[in-house]
């Protein structure tokens, strides 16, 4: 082995891994057989032996190397000559490359060199190099071999080499011997360690061309007699020979008419073509192939449901010729069911095995009809899945299921087997499976098999409109119960009706659970709730909740002017102290509509008075008085300056103006202030001089402020 010690490129500093061993160098490892000293460099041959390029690296503080090879990037400086692939190089093409290896910061490289085994490889027609082009005949064959030539020595390496055909349809090859099968163009190519030399051929067949006898078109009827085609191929050089057992036949569609050595054989209705190929030349004909007859029909013509028990059914099977004329062909039908296990059958005679369903077929000239049966087990009686129906006059719906309970005491679906009836049919009728509503009233319907029978009662009310939920949003705290809303119907003659015990109820989700007469919540979401009544439906909204233990509305006192807007904030206290905002979340209402309007949570004054808006979540109350009062435009004193003597008194009177055109006297409600209570004093408007000087003397009310001026002298 020989080894390479590389050098510390200059890529970088050498970095110590603490989890890894530190490198201080790598070197390749390979097979001297594989180093060619002349050239200094690593020798491939292409489509030859590969060569194996280990990379060993010095670990500091060790005397053995690590292979590393699978984890150094490698590198060719020339791919067209010799590729690497984890330290496997392989020869491409002719020349020299450069292999580079990388591991951490070292970097070494081997220079590897690439020829051919052969310096050329050359087709031979015997002791004759072959033409690059050369004619052949169908049927015929021809051989060459593959010289390789070496160092100067010529070697026969025929068996070596890999052959191949660009078109198998027309020559095959099989080492060196070339076959030819059909007209037309192949290119025979012999390659051996990347070198390859090849030969094109044109070839052709030895016949002119070849006739099918008749050969008009061919019209034949299912379960005809078959008919015989003739083969005669015309040579080029003259004369002719039959080919009918020696060519290929084929049938474009099989499933129509087949063929084999020239006899055709109707299968089903159609047109095909029928075709007959002989060392390259081909002739063909069209073949049409028609039923004798128009239709098949069995009866029963649907599917049949029977017990094991029952005595076996006779199918009859009828069929109807192009002349329009019927007849039957039970016996002359071929017959067959699907399972056999289920069921048999014989001259359409259909015989209970076993508990299953199976197709019974039957077959005649191209034509067939099948029918589905049904075998069901014995029954002990009858169940129905609900003993009472609700509808309105003139609508209809599928009959109820039916059970049917077995010797094991399960049940099997025995509807179909079932027949219905009507005990008044002026209320209801039994119409292909269907209950068909005729008057308001009450009806039995009946299904009955053997001696078994079931009731059904159908109540036909009058034509639902409209179904009305008593809410359309519903609260709910999570554990309680609560009864279903109340719902109301509106008839079709506008009669309204409570048909909230009638309703069938369906929720969406099983967070919701439905009892007969309640419903509660079981875990915190929203809920759509179904109301159905008949062929109407109504939703409700569910919310289901924690459980709210305090509610705070904000403010507890609306105070507006007309045509001003507030709105209310109502927060819920749950047990745990999380809060949460339900202001949008209740169904506000106000006592009078005249005084205030709400929408939402937004309530709107309308005219002075007073009222009340009105709400409550989980059961809790909520009241908040509204006061709608004329807005202030401004305030005025009945006097704006007074000249006094210590001791007097003067009375100034307040008036508050609103936007109502209405004035008010404010004079006890106002705040009254002295700037100078050395000179004057003020209460309800009534001022006392106490010194000489001069004072101001303020009156405010409603957020506004007025002023007198007192002298005392």
């Amino acid at each position: 082995m020989i080894l390479i010690i590389a050098l510390l490129s200059s890529l970088a500093t050498i970095t110590a891994y603490a989890a890894e061993d530190k490198v201080t160098g790598i070197e390749f490892d390979y097979d001297s057989f594989d180093y060619n000293s002349g050239t200094s460099s690593l020798q491939l041959f292409v489509e030859h032996d590969k060569v194996n390029l280990d990379v060993l690296a010095s670990i500091e503080g060790s005397t053995s190397k690590k292979d590393v090879t699978s984890l150094v990037t490698w590198k060719s400086s020339n791919t067209n000559y010799v590729k690497v692939d984890k330290g496997v190089l392989t020869g491409v093409g002719k020349g020299t490359a450069t292999i580079s290896a990388t591991y951490k910061d070292y970097k070494i490289s081997i220079k590897a060199t690439s020829d051919y085994v052969y310096e050329n490889v050359t087709l031979m027609d015997n002791n004759t190099t072959a033409p690059a082009k050369a004619e052949g005949e169908v049927g015929k064959s021809h051989t060459y071999k593959l010289n390789g030539l070496k160092n100067g020595v010529v070697e026969d390496v025929t068996s070596e080499a890999t052959w191949t055909t660009s078109n198998a349809s027309v020559a095959t090859i099989d080492e060196g011997t070339v076959t030819f099968v059909g007209t037309g163009t192949a290119t025979i190519t012999a390659k051996l360690k990347g070198k390859s030399d090849s030969i094109t051929f044109t070839v052709t067949s030895p016949y002119k061309s070849i006739t099918i006898t008749p050969g008009k078109q061919m019209e034949m009827e299912i379960g005809g007699d078959d008919e015989a085609l003739q083969a005669v191929a015309t040579l080029k050089i003259g004369g002719t020979i039959d080919v009918t057992k020696t060519g290929v036949w084929t049938s474009a569609n099989p499933k129509v008419a087949s063929v084999e050595d020239g006899i055709v054989k109707a299968v089903g209705t159609g047109k095909t073509t029928i075709s007959v190929t002989h060392m390259g030349v081909t002739s063909s004909i069209d073949v049409i192939v028609r039923t004798a007859y128009q239709s098949i029909r069995l009866s029963p013509e649907k599917e049949y449901h029977m017990f094991l028990q029952d005595q076996p059914l006779q199918i009859e099977a009828e069929v109807l010729n192009n002349s329009n004329i019927s007849y039957n062909a039970t016996q002359l039908a071929d017959w067959s069911s699907s399972d056999e296990v289920v069921a048999t059958v014989t001259n359409g005679l259909v015989k209970p095995r076993a508990v299953g369903t199976t197709k019974i077929t039957a077959s005649y000239k191209g034509l067939s009809r099948s029918i589905s049966v049904t075998v069901y087990p014995s029954i002990s009686g009858l169940s129905v899945e609900t003993d009472s129906i609700n509808g309105f006059v003139k609508s209809s719906d599928k009959l109820p299921a039916v059970s049917g309970k077995l010797f094991d005491g399960s049940k099997v679906d025995v509807s179909k087997l079932v027949q219905w009836s009507s005990k008044d049919e002026k209320i209801a009728v039994i119409e292909d499976g269907k209950w068909v509503a005729k008057a308001i009233g009450e009806t039995t319907l009946t299904a009955k098999i053997n001696n078994y029978e079931v009731d059904v009662k159908l109540v036909v009310n009058l034509k639902p409109l409209k179904l009305v939920p008593e809410v359309s949003n519903l609260n709910i705290v999570i554990g309680k119960d609560i009864a279903y809303p109340s719902v109301t119907v509106i008839n079709e003659n506008g009669e309204e009706e409570d048909v909230s015990k009638k309703v069938t109820w369906k929720s969406s989700s099983d967070n919701l659970l439905l009892k007969p007469t309640t419903i509660k919540g079981l875990e915190a979401s929203t809920v759509t709730l179904t109301a159905t009544y008949l062929n109407k439906s109504t939703s409700i909204k569910v919310r289901i909740e924690e459980e709210i233990v305090k509610v705070v509305a904000e403010p507890e006192v609306l105070e507006l002017y007309p045509n001003q807007s507030k709105s209310i904030k109502v927060t819920g206290y749950y047990k745990d102290g999380r809060t949460v905002v339900l202001s949008s979340k209740i169904d506000w209402s106000v006592a009078s509509s005249k005084i205030a309007s709400i929408n939402g949570k937004t309530v709107k004054a309308l005219t002075v008075g007073n009222t009340i808006v009105s709400g409550s979540y989980q059961g809790i109350n909520i009241n908040i008085p509204v006061n709608v009062v004329p807005k202030l435009k401004s305030i005025t004193l009945s006097d704006k300056s007074a000249t006094l003597s210590p001791g007097s008194t003067f009375v100034v009177k307040l008036t508050a103006n609103y936007t109502t055109g209405n004035p008010v006297e404010v004079t006890n409600e106002a705040v009254w202030t002295s700037s100078k209570a050395s000179v004057a004093t003020v209460k309800n408007g009534k001022i006392t001089a106490v010194g000489k000087g001069s004072a101001t003397i303020k009156a405010s009310y409603g957020g506004k402020n007025t002023t007198i001026r007192i002298v005392v002298k």
